[in-house]
């Protein structure tokens, strides 16, 4: 591992730990066993390292989560009924999970013209793209309704996770989403298509 990625790995996980204007460089540079100079040499100020912190852990939460959602299931509907275990398996499923480093950030960086505000939620809005995209597959109406509200429930279930230790908020967020996702895709074409095959078998 290069220097610069000692750096950055080692500021990800103290960030996470601790946050971000909690978290000063002489703290960084003991822990990755870096001198300041070689820390400067790759980044010009603690911010530009939160920066790049930030792009390198959205880039590849997003696409783990993309790959963890489509290795539990092959259609569109069926993957959206899997986003909670995803998001769990990606973020709540880890014995060291000290909350959304995200939300963290947004909250620390709260002005929403601030570059890092903009960065962390950016993440967000790809999640809720991806969310949008299955719901528009699995046929629902109102696809960007649905991709809001299960952002939404997620949100809200990384918060609780890091409030309270307890496997219920998985079990119960998944429920939510299933109520969710089975009233938006209710009335679609072809769950039309299904009652009229069942009420025909019947």
């Amino acid at each position: 591992m290069s220097k610069r990625d000692v750096l950055i790995h080692t500021a990800s996980r103290l960030f996470c730990e601790n946050g971000y204007h909690a978290t000063g460089v002489a703290e960084i540079l003991s822990a990755a066993g870096v001198a300041k100079g070689t820390l400067y040499q790759h980044f010009p100020s603690k911010e530009s390292l939160i920066e790049e912190v930030l792009r390198r852990q959205g880039e590849d939460a997003r696409v783990r989560f993309v790959s963890l959602v489509e290795q539990r299931a092959s259609t569109a509907r069926k993957r959206l009924l899997a986003v909670v275990e995803a998001h769990d398996e990606l973020f709540w499923g880890n014995s060291g999970y000290r909350g959304c480093p995200f939300i963290r950030a947004v909250g620390e960086f709260s002005d929403r013209a601030h570059p890092l505000h903009r960065l962390a939620s950016l993440y967000k809005r790809l999640i809720t793209g991806y969310l949008r995209e299955l719901a528009r597959q699995a046929g629902a109406d109102q696809p960007d309704d649905l991709a809001e509200q299960l952002t939404l429930l997620l949100e809200g279930a990384a918060v609780m996770h890091a409030l309270a230790d307890s496997g219920d908020v998985t079990r119960r967020a998944a429920q939510a989403a299933r109520i969710l996702i089975e009233a938006a895709l209710a009335d679609t074409p072809s769950n039309d298509k299904r009652r009229r095959a069942a009420v025909g078998q019947a």
